[in-house]
């Protein structure tokens, strides 16, 4: 009745305990004690309201009693409105619109939403429609339904957010909502290319029809890629990604006021570095704003916490320590970061780090190994110990490291190869696997600077079990990651130390060591700088400077200060074509099946219409106490 339905309908048995308090009210007789009194004169006569509203009391009381028990056995038995559901052979159509920050310019957003409306209106009439909105993740915004006008005006309601694109999260969305139904994927984008960047391949039914709906962005963009501070001025890395040369004004603001302002001359598709005159202060907060009408407004401008933060502690494990073969360039890179406050670096032998204790290695946030020749039993046990309480290493398979030694130092056998190998051709580039991972973060604009690096010798690893984020030309394994419970774990194969290759004589190797020291320590030190679509726990995701709670470089009236800002990789307007769009889609054969009963719990864990039954109960209960009360 009414379209609801319960997975439970045996409770409803329960519903026949109506049947005591109504036999109690039924045969319940009163007896009255039979007082002889002969001065009938004298009473008063008793009026017949009075026996009325005793029987209305009672009637209530019965009422509230049938109630509660029926109330509790429908609670039990887990109602849900399946007039919610469509029927398991209901075509559906996913409407999924793109509300990155590529969008974010206020024309081109409105008529992203009027192709979303359109599309829509124009979905078959047998098919229930869906809608979802995506960026980075994929949101289910209205469920199926054949209420095209919900649909319609949940469109109205869509707004860009600062968050890149991911058109993986859209696809697999809209395969989890059409399920084993026919369906069909109505894509609303600009299409930009960096969507597809460090996804894998989308996998879609070859029998739900896809259909792809192209936005007309702005094919010009310059865009604040960087801001740090330099012997205590402000630089920051600004980028034409237009065909156009460009001529923009770039303010400095330092806690919310401008102190610079300067012109910046830009050629087609070039970057270039920005470098105020303005001395800034020690703490406080700096911003770099652009001028860029036509562009998106996302990325005109980027924010730099100044408050100083404690440094974190990075030791450096070497075979030997002598000034050439000694951890020197990982030193000295590391050294550069924010003026060599970010990062407290100790360099070890093998031999001093074997005296060390567990409290020693426990006050460092990670460990950059780069030779394991030297280390006695003592020093891989302890390093061992290090990475099964949570912490965090980059392991460079060098000349100076000793495969027969990593089981010990790990943990477990790592499947290195015992002997070094020359690279095909005796020189290789390094090609970047996964362009959004953290460590490759500065390398995307210009994509080119890690390409520049030659490498002549590497050891070979087992890749099962591993994440590779980069190889080098010709298709070993460069850069791998192994998953942790706690902690991180990445595998160099080559050598950092300038032996196998010249990569720490490359401009590519200083911002390489600290984004990815910058990686290991994540999670274990107080950060001020954060890359959508992470935020601190509670902030939502949006660019800003924010206040939260702790300790570590406390703002004045308490809190830590931190700068949120967009990845700049989706700041690139190059669009992709329908054909490249549709060779990352892959068709695969339909191999799910119809489960009722699985839509059926699932529409019921999403109403949960027993908790508001057992709340009527509760209050029924309360009112059969409380009328019960006035009429004793």
């Amino acid at each position: 009745m009414f379209g609801l339905s319960f997975l439970s309908p045996w409770y409803l048995l329960g519903a026949l305990a109506v049947a005591v308090p109504i036999a109690l009210h039924l045969f319940r007789r009163r007896t009255e004690t039979v007082v002889d009194f002969p001065a009938v004169r004298l009473l008063v006569k008793s009026p017949v309201e009075q026996r009325r509203r005793r029987r209305l009391r009672e009637l209530v009381l019965l009422a509230l009693r049938v109630s509660a028990l029926v109330l509790l056995a429908v609670a039990f038995a887990r109602p849900y409105v399946a007039g919610r559901m469509l029927a398991a052979d209901t075509p559906v159509t996913v409407v999924a619109v793109d509300t990155s920050f590529s969008l974010s310019n206020a024309d081109v957003f409105a008529r992203a939403r009027a192709r979303a409306e359109e599309a829509v209106r124009r979905a078959p009439p047998a098919h229930a429609v869906a809608l979802v909105a995506f960026d980075e993740t994929a949101s289910t915004i209205v469920e199926p339904t054949t209420d095209r006008g919900a649909a319609v005006a949940a469109v109205g309601g869509l707004a860009p957010g600062a968050s890149g694109t991911r058109y993986l999260a859209a696809l697999a969305r809209a395969v989890e909502i059409i399920g084993a139904r026919a369906g069909r994927v109505t894509i609303v984008s600009d299409f930009q290319q960096g969507g597809w960047e460090g996804a894998a391949h989308a996998s879609l039914p070859d029998d739900i029809e896809l259909e792809l709906v192209s936005v007309d962005g702005p094919l010009q963009n310059v865009a604040v890629l960087s801001i740090e501070r330099r012997e205590g001025r402000v630089v920051a890395g600004v980028h034409n990604f237009g065909l156009e040369p460009r001529a923009v004004p770039v303010s400095l603001s330092v806690d919310g006021r401008v102190v610079e302002t300067l012109r910046l001359d830009l050629a087609a598709q070039s970057a270039a570095h920005v470098a105020f005159e303005a001395v800034v202060p020690a703490s406080g907060t700096a911003s770099i704003a652009l001028e860029d009408a036509g562009g998106y407004a996302a990325d005109d401008v980027r924010y730099l916490v100044l408050d100083p933060a404690p440094a974190a502690r990075i030791a450096v494990v070497v075979a030997d320590p002598s000034a050439l073969r000694g951890g020197l360039y990982v030193e000295r890179a590391l050294g550069a970061a924010d003026e060599g406050r970010e990062f407290s670096v100790t360099v070890v032998d093998g031999r001093a780090l074997s005296a060390w204790n567990a409290s020693e290695m426990a006050r460092h946030q990670a460990l950059v190994v780069l030779g394991t020749r030297t280390l006695e039993r003592g020093g891989r046990e302890l390093i061992a110990g290090f990475l099964a309480s949570g912490g965090s290493m980059l392991l460079a398979l060098g000349p100076d490291v000793d495969p027969g030694t990593l089981p010990d130092v790990l943990g477990e056998a790592p499947a290195v190869g015992p002997d070094a190998r020359s690279l095909d051709g005796g020189a290789a580039t390094l090609v970047v696997g996964d362009t959004r991972h953290p460590v490759f973060r500065p390398f995307t604009q210009p994509t080119a600077a890690l390409g520049d690096v030659s490498f002549q010798r590497f050891r070979p690893i087992e890749e099962r079990g591993r994440t590779v984020l980069a190889r080098f030309a010709g298709g070993a394994a460069a850069l791998l990651e192994q998953m942790r419970p706690q902690g991180r774990l990445l595998f160099f194969t080559s050598d950092l130390d300038n032996q196998w290759n010249r990569f720490p004589l490359s401009p590519a190797f200083v911002p390489f060591i600290v984004e990815t020291a910058r990686y290991l320590t994540d999670g274990s030190r107080a950060r001020t700088s954060w890359v959508l679509p992470a935020t601190p726990s509670g902030l939502p995701p949006t660019p800003g400077v924010f206040t939260i709670d702790g300790t570590s470089g406390a703002a004045p009236g308490g809190g830590r200060r931190v700068a949120v800002n967009v990845d700049t990789r989706e700041s690139n307007p190059a669009p992709m074509s329908r054909e490249a769009f549709l060779e990352h889609v892959p068709r695969v054969p339909r191999s799910v099946t119809a489960d009722p009963e699985a839509d059926a719990r699932k529409a019921e864990g999403e109403q949960r219409l027993w908790q508001l039954g057992l709340l009527v109960m509760f209050l029924a209960l309360a009112g059969e106490a409380l009328v019960g009360r006035r009429a004793s």
